[in-house]
């Protein structure tokens, strides 16, 4: 399962951005030059969870959606 996940992100789930985004959120990324294979299982999570809510199956969902959803479970969590 591993193997899947480092390979969907590697064909799919990786974006430019990502180390840009984590570094803002978290000082001690600073460092990082490859993504874990936490970021690679979190990025996935976040695009099945999206993926079902989402109307159009070919449209990304954008970095606000995916916050407003893991909110969402966060509350639903607590």
């Amino acid at each position: 399962m591993q193997s899947l996940v480092i390979i969907w992100y590697h064909l799919a789930g990786h974006s430019p951005g990502v180390v840009a985004a984590h570094r803002a959120r978290a000082p001690w990324y600073a460092t990082k030059t490859q993504p874990s294979y936490h970021d690679m299982i979190t990025k996935l999570r976040r695009v099945l969870i999206a993926a079902q809510y989402r109307a159009d199956p070919q449209v990304e969902p954008t970095p606000e959606q995916i916050r407003t959803i893991r909110l969402a479970w966060a509350d639903a969590a607590a």
